[in-house]
């Protein structure tokens, strides 16, 4: 992964959404919720492949299905631990305090702290509302273990892609869906994607 890496997250909570677009008229009371929100992250994603051609028919069906942007922009500097904080935080950097790629902790104090002592994250605030509800957060790259409330948790794996498993945190997120049925869980992937970026000449840089 590198410094400058871009990034985009797709959430796959198109029931809300949908919901939202097709019944206007709806108070939120009103609007039935998923059960279940599976959230996929691609590190190193970004709008350009979309723009230029690459097939990927699941991800366009899950666009056309669901609610989508590619509009959006990074936060600054768009690195990696930088930018997964503000997703999974809903603030800032200049709030959260994680100011560099591979940050572990705040590199500036955080603005708020929650009872765990860290900036409030999806992870927790879900937690507090939900105390029974089964939580999963599976991921590749290793500085991810460090941006959420791990308290929060009831399963979490880091799987890397290599050679050696080429379809990275895939199979683990498979299995655990379908064996514990999560409320909510994240699964996000990087490594080779960025690889094949560089390899089909797209540098992040670009991408900011």
């Amino acid at each position: 992964m590198k410094k400058t890496i871009a990034w985009v997250a797709c959430i796959l909570t198109a029931c809300i959404f949908t919901a939202c677009c097709n019944h206007p008229e709806e108070t939120v009371e009103t609007i039935t919720r998923p059960n279940h929100i599976i959230v996929v992250g691609f590190d190193g994603f970004s709008a350009y492949s979309v723009n230029h051609g690459v097939e990927m028919p699941t991800l366009r069906k899950m666009m056309q299905e669901g609610a989508y942007t590619l509009e959006n922009r990074s936060v600054l500097p768009s690195s990696s631990a930088v930018n997964w904080s503000s997703m999974f935080m809903g603030a800032g950097p200049e709030l959260h305090g994680y100011t560099t790629w591979g940050s572990k902790t705040p590199d500036l104090p955080s603005r708020v702290l929650n009872s765990d002592n860290r900036f409030p994250n999806i992870f927790g605030l879900y937690r507090d509302k939900a105390p029974d509800a089964e939580i999963g957060y599976i991921y590749e790259w290793d500085g991810l273990n460090y941006l959420v409330d791990t308290l929060a948790m009831n399963f979490r794996q880091q799987v890397a892609m290599n050679e050696e498993n080429p379809l990275g945190c895939t199979p683990v997120a498979v299995k655990y869906i379908k064996e514990k049925s999560p409320i909510y869980v994240l699964c996000y992937s990087t490594n080779l994607m960025v690889q094949d970026m560089h390899m089909a000449g797209i540098h992040p840089n670009i991408l900011q």
